[in-house]
């Protein structure tokens, strides 16, 4: 009879877990939990990484678009005062070491307000600057007036904004269809400035993709008027 009651104790003892399970079973759910938590952060982490390439890919392809579109709509007109030192159009690239320059008269100016003194040709610059919030990035930078006049054209009334954050380069290059060559800076205003367009521009814009790789895009646009025209 003891022996029987003995034995009932015992297997009444050996339902529960004893503190040693206890903790072996947390640590096991413990690193089985820092195994998923590490591989879901890698998968979001190269997530973001792969996201932010492909927006900074199509924010590549978007200003080359623009640039390639407006840079075709540059002219230069008769009408310009020779005694005056700025013009009222031009066509001016400045290379410089990683960042060129690039200023232009176009027709390609949109009038948004009907009673604004604005007209359908402006003055378009393209330049880069430091980033505001991390002065490391280098940011390219659009800039349209309203209209034209017979002064420098960073002091004229206009707006600019980012066209392409995050540049490693921006370069342009000018095709002298007299000279059969490719230059790296064109300049119509001055005493030995150029009476004419470049008929195509070669553009190309540096980036850094998600391995810290540069990438380079190209576009060419194709000038339509290389000749200046009579337009008042």
């Amino acid at each position: 009879m003891r022996a029987r009651r003995r034995a009932q104790g015992q297997g009444q003892g050996d339902d529960g877990f004893t503190l040693l399970e206890i903790l072996l079973a947390i640590t096991i759910m413990g690193f089985m939990t820092a195994l998923l938590w590490g591989s879901f952060s890698r998968t979001a982490s190269i997530k973001q990484r792969t996201e932010a390439g492909q927006d900074r890919v199509h924010a590549a392809r978007v200003a080359l678009m623009r640039m390639s579109r407006e840079i075709e709509m540059a002219y230069m007109s008769l009408s310009n005062n020779i005694a005056l030192q700025e013009k009222r159009t031009m066509f001016i690239g400045a290379p410089h070491a990683d960042f060129d320059e690039l200023r232009f008269s176009y027709f390609g100016h949109q009038r948004l307000r009907a009673d604004a003194a604005e007209a359908d040709t402006a003055v378009v610059m393209y330049y880069t600057e430091p980033d505001p919030i991390d002065h490391r990035a280098i940011n390219l930078i659009r800039r349209e007036t309203r209209r034209l006049e017979q002064k420098d054209a960073k002091s004229m009334a206009g707006e600019a904004y980012i066209l392409c954050p995050g540049v490693t380069r921006v370069k342009f290059q000018y095709f002298d269809f007299k000279k059969k060559e490719w230059k790296e800076e064109w300049n119509t205003m001055g005493a030995d400035g150029l009476p004419y367009l470049p008929t195509h521009v070669r553009v190309t814009l540096g980036l850094v993709d998600e391995r810290g790789q540069e990438m380079t895009f190209t576009s060419a646009a194709r000038i339509q008027m290389t000749e200046a025209v009579d337009h008042r």
